[in-house]
């Protein structure tokens, strides 16, 4: 997001932009069940500024990437868009500034 500040000192005003590449304040799932009730289907982590998802399986292959602005594409699919078992998947997110997180997310299809 794009903001531009102006100061106004009597007849004198300052201006300054500045970029804020996220506004996350929430925390990364721990869990997703992508079964279609609209509650917790997707890894959710918009606003969290996310250029790149990788997601692993416990062997450590990787079985799905995102790369671009990432908010919650990924619902438990590998990257043929099938869906993958329930089970823990580790995950390795980038995000806009250059930082790295690591972490895990279960799977839960559970109707």
């Amino acid at each position: 997001m794009d903001f531009t500040v102006a100061v106004t000192d009597g007849a004198c005003t300052t201006t300054a932009s500045f970029t804020v590449d996220g506004t996350f304040c929430g925390t990364i799932p721990r869990g997703i069940s992508p079964n279609g009730d609209s509650l917790n289907d997707t890894f959710d982590l918009g606003g969290m500024g996310v250029r790149h998802l990788s997601i692993f399986n416990r062997y450590g292959t990787e079985v799905y990437s995102y790369k671009g602005s990432y908010t919650n594409q990924w619902h438990g699919q590998d990257r043929d868009g099938k869906d993958l078992p329930d089970a823990t998947y580790f995950y390795s997110i980038t995000k806009q500034d250059g930082s790295t997180v690591t972490g895990w997310v279960y799977i839960n299809r559970q109707y």
